[in-house]
């Protein structure tokens, strides 16, 4: 018994200073004599789920259910293991017999609240949610870990306002809390009404007390990242606006108007490494691309795209024959087509960090939103485009811009396999999501197969065809003489007398 004591009271400990490894050690050593202590199970079971391992961690609550079903801790982790596998009727089984078991201790509402909102979207959970975080918060209203656990529900339900009071309040409670002061960093940086800067200060403030905080690093580097794949989107977005206004302006306005968006390009450019070099630590950007290669590969990738892009303008703005203009078209879209494998690397880049940066479940959101951003306004775009382009100068620039959206939908998808492959196999995410992520690569492989054919295909025009003909000179003829008429008079008689 004094065994088993002392092995919980020093893993806690461990577990305490985030050395869960060796808490699973001490757990361990002490489960060889005690294979059958509920206590231990139901501790090896926390560690193993805060560690992810999932099945691990919902083996070991069973196995403490089994041999005291009124283990509380264990109820607990066994309704969030089963929750994160998709399985919310058994994770919402185990919260209620936890609350039943304890209905005064502020967690088991917390637990619940995070079961509710994780099962089927519907009003009625939501609103038990809600309840569930409101009851917590009364039965620890000074407990900043109480308002921190709150504050992050109330993210996940979409309400900044709600999120900000528990934040607010967690920190007046404890003003070094390094959770909320994580927390009020994230909702600084999501929200839109704040600048960026604040949630910077608050980061680096976190980071300068805790450099070891593991969510505060995660953060920092997304930012970074999501700053670095934004010179991807501004590189699409700059040749998807030159094909489109292509299709109505001719040459001469062309000319001035890709010169500004040329300039706008390397402004937006400029700005994002100025405004990283401000926020980022000192050295902080130049030491994480070091230690990435695939970063490097895809800031050259980028480069090699943009070259690619403006040379296709160039050559579009001179406008001399059908085939120079179809030429241009076709290198700026080359020029989207190799600015893809950047934003696949910055990507890899991203989740493949070898240290505590990495952050897979960040990177999966930014790409499934901007994924779903791009669909949502480039399809109904493209419609429009379709119609309207009857009534255009260069009709047949639309299929251009087709294969610039079916490529960027493409880049996005090509993302989001490996992430769904990975939640599919922990059994987060249904099977029909990876059916709606097939077909979408489907369609945007047939739009990319169809612009590119008909870019091929379809006659362009030029100032050669626009030109006035020149009508040929008529053949050179002899003018007409008109013949000379000769009249001959006879000499008129001499007079009479002088005969």
């Amino acid at each position: 018994m004094n065994t088993v004591w002392a092995a919980l009271d020093r893993a806690r400990v461990a577990r305490g200073l985030q050395r869960f490894e060796e808490a699973r050690r001490l757990l361990g050593e002490a489960l060889v004599h005690a294979p059958d202590d509920p206590r231990l199970l139901e501790a090896m079971a926390d560690i193993a789920f805060r560690l992810d391992e999932d099945d691990e961690a919902l083996r070991f609550a069973r196995a403490a259910l089994a041999v005291d079903p009124d283990r509380f801790d264990a109820h607990l982790t066994a309704a969030l293991v089963s929750s994160a596998m998709g399985e919310s009727e058994t994770a919402e089984r185990h919260a209620r017999r936890a609350a039943q078991l304890l209905p005064h201790n502020d967690s088991v509402y917390l637990v619940l609240a995070h079961v509710l909102i994780n099962g089927p979207v519907v009003d009625s959970r939501r609103a038990e949610a809600r309840a569930a975080v409101e009851r917590a918060v009364e039965l620890a209203p000074d407990d900043a870990d109480t308002h921190a656990q709150a504050a992050e529900i109330y993210v996940r339900l979409h309400d900044s306002q709600a999120a900000g009071r528990h934040i607010e309040a967690g920190l007046a409670a404890d003003p070094l809390h390094a959770g909320l002061l994580h927390l009020r960093a994230r909702w600084e940086f999501e929200d839109v009404g704040t600048t960026r800067d604040k949630a910077i200060a608050t980061l680096r403030g976190l980071l300068g007390a805790r450099p070891d905080h593991v969510e505060a690093r995660k953060l920092l580097a997304e930012i970074m990242w999501r700053a670095l794949l934004r010179l991807v989107t501004w590189l699409w977005a700059f040749a998807f606006t030159v094909v489109v206004l292509s299709i109505w302006i001719g040459p001469g306005v062309l000319r001035v108007v890709t010169s500004l968006l040329f300039f706008g390009l390397l402004a937006a450019w400029f700005r994002v490494f100025r405004k990283l070099r401000k926020q980022l630590p000192p050295r902080y950007l130049r030491t994480r691309l070091r230690r990435r290669p695939e970063a490097i590969a895809a800031l050259a990738s980028l480069v090699f795209a943009s070259l690619l892009t403006n040379l296709g303008v160039l050559v579009l703005r001179t406008d001399l024959s059908a085939g120079v203009v179809r030429a241009g078209y076709v290198l700026i879209v080359a020029g989207v087509v190799f600015a893809a494998p950047s934003h696949l690397l910055l990507m890899l880049a991203w989740v493949r960090g070898r240290d505590t940066e990495a952050d897979r479940a960040a990177a999966d959101e930014y790409a499934g939103f901007s994924g779903f951003a791009i669909v949502l306004l480039g399809v109904p775009l493209l419609g429009l485009l379709s119609v309207l382009r009857l009534w255009s100068r260069q009709p047949a620039a639309f299929w251009a811009a087709v294969l610039i959206v079916s490529v960027v939908v493409l880049a996005h998808v090509l993302v989001q396999v490996p992430f769904f492959v990975l939640e599919y196999r922990r059994h987060v995410t249904p099977l029909r999501w990876g059916a709606a992520l097939a077909l979408v690569a489907l369609l945007a492989t047939g739009g990319t197969c169809w612009g590119a054919g008909q870019l091929f295909a379809q006659d362009f025009r030029s100032a050669d065809r626009l030109s006035v003909p020149e009508f040929p000179e008529p053949p050179h003829r002899r003018p007409l003489e008109m013949p000379s008429l000769h009249l001959t008079v006879p000499p008129m008689p001499p007079p009479s007398g002088e005969r």
